[in-house]
């Protein structure tokens, strides 16, 4: 399936993430995306590969599973819009949970040499894009700390 540039834009369009970004950029950010598709039940990453991009889920649902000495443990389900493996494209380590589709999935993955592109070319740009992801991880970390707190009392 080919997609165009503006098919990427209009999907990123209705995205929570993207609402304080213009069309235009969202059509600047679409020439560095990749479309994929992920079929129900295939694993798109396995936790432990090495990690060079990031999952924006724009249809379908995937699961989030870490290993375990009992086994795999599900952490969560996630769903349209949802941001997933951002901390690989960022430090490029392995990643550190398995991601399959639960459904049949759209996908759009930004990986480091597309990040790269942007910064060269839309400096400005790639700022406000990480500025929004670095926002995404704080929210996540104060989650994570505010369950681990609740977890130790």
């Amino acid at each position: 399936m080919h997609i165009m540039m503006t098919d990427i834009a209009d999907l990123l369009d209705g995205l929570d993430f993207f609402n304080d970004f213009a069309y235009g950029e969202l059509e600047t950010l679409a020439r560095h995306l990749k479309y994929v598709t992920a079929k129900q039940g295939e694993v798109i990453f396995q936790e432990g590969d090495p990690g060079s991009y990031m999952l924006i889920l724009v249809e379908g649902r995937i699961s989030i599973a870490k290993g375990g000495e009992s086994g795999h443990h599900l952490l969560s389900y996630e769903s349209k819009g949802r941001i997933v493996g951002e901390m690989a494209l960022l430090d490029r380590e392995r990643r550190s949970a398995t991601c399959t589709a639960a459904t049949d999935c759209q996908l759009l993955t930004l990986d480091h040499d597309g990040l790269e592109r942007l910064s060269t070319a839309q400096p400005l740009l790639a700022y406000r894009f990480m500025f929004s992801m670095a926002r995404l991880l704080s929210r996540r970390l104060r989650r994570t700390s505010g369950v681990l707190a609740e977890y130790l009392h």
